[in-house]
């Protein structure tokens, strides 16, 4: 019969006389140790709350619901949405509209508005833009556009890092933007500023097919309608001109020929202007628009920092920590000194 074999059929008191006898010497080390313990721990306590109470500022979280679209050409729509994710500099491969969405929040085609705009706060008496919220220093080495160039990209550094969070629900694939400020009216301001932002970023910089149609046909109806107009005054000018022709079998043929032109060039016109008309409706039908479920409201509560939770869990850790090192003080003294003579 094995070690461990023996181990497994000791009855539990005997395994708890084995564990006790183990932890003992530890204990007995605590204990001797137990004002330092003590000290650590109270440091540590008193440093915590002081920070929790006079240094860490609270923080406020506001919410934008972004829903998938709905009934839409979702093989269409995810190629113009992939379309202007790539033109943001960003790459989705195949993905949902709201995931897409989710990546676009977070380009800088989308955040530059967002950034740049104006907020009334209370940390400023006038409407300060985000850069100058967060209180960016000028770098003086650099010329104006380097500089102004910097000073966006740590903004934007600063909002995709900290202040911005996404999550697309597996499920119902619902895409939710909250936005992190210490002011509550700014966290709202800001999350729908976003929302807009992105709505407005699909509408105006979609190229698609339908658009180039109607691009295309806008300039026919502009030509066609000129040149039926120039074969209506010449079959006017003739018909002026020449008012008796039942005897000139040649002027007959020649005020045919205008007819006949004029009538081509207005079923072309009718054709293109009808043409026309169906690609602005599928080019208004074709457009991703985002499906903003609610905007973002100004929350009441603050969300954080949450000074209870954040308090017992440093001196959970404290307690561990120092509780450990104290313990196997000598033993880790014992373990460098044979480390130093290697």
């Amino acid at each position: 019969m094995t070690d461990q074999t023996q181990e497994e059929q000791k009855p539990f008191s005997e395994s708890l006389k084995d564990f006790i006898s183990k932890v003992k010497p530890y204990a007995l080390l605590l204990w001797k140790r137990k004002w330092k313990l003590i000290t650590f721990n109270a440091v540590v306590l008193v440093i915590t709350v002081l920070y929790l109470l006079f240094l860490a500022k609270p923080y406020f979280k506001s919410s934008v619901t972004i829903l998938p679209n709905y009934g839409n050409k979702s093989s269409e729509m995810l190629g113009q949405l992939s379309g202007l994710a790539s033109l943001a500099g960003v790459s989705v491969g195949s993905a949902d509209p709201t995931q897409i969405y989710e990546s676009l929040l977070k380009s800088e085609s989308v955040l530059s508005p967002v950034i740049y705009a104006k907020y009334q706060t209370e940390e400023f008496e006038k409407p300060v833009n985000l850069i100058e919220y967060l209180e960016i220093k000028r770098d003086k080495s650099l010329n104006d556009s380097l500089q102004q160039r910097k000073m966006f990209l740590l903004a934007f550094e600063h909002l995709t890092k900290s202040q911005i969070t996404t999550d697309v629900d597996r499920m119902t694939k619902i895409l939710t933007l909250t936005v992190q400020m210490p002011e509550s009216k700014l966290s709202a301001d800001v999350a729908n500023n976003i929302a807009k932002s992105l709505d407005n970023y699909i509408r105006t910089q979609r190229k698609s097919f339908a658009s180039a149609q109607r691009e295309y046909l806008d300039t026919r109806v502009r030509q066609v309608k000129d040149t039926l107009n120039l074969f209506e005054e010449k079959l006017k000018n003739f018909r002026e001109q020449n008012r008796m022709i039942t005897q000139s079998p040649e002027l007959q043929l020649e005020q045919a020929r205008l007819m006949r032109n004029v009538e081509i060039q207005q079923t072309i016109y009718g054709e293109l202007v009808k043409q026309l008309e169906l690609v602005k409706l599928e080019e208004v039908r074709d457009t991703p628009v985002v499906n903003v479920e609610e905007y973002a409201k100004e929350p009441i509560i603050k969300a954080g920092p949450k000074r209870a939770t954040t308090l017992i869990i440093i001196m959970f850790f404290a307690v561990v920590f120092s509780s450990v090192y104290y313990a196997s003080k000598d033993n880790l003294k014992e373990f460098l000194k044979s480390v130093k003579k290697l």
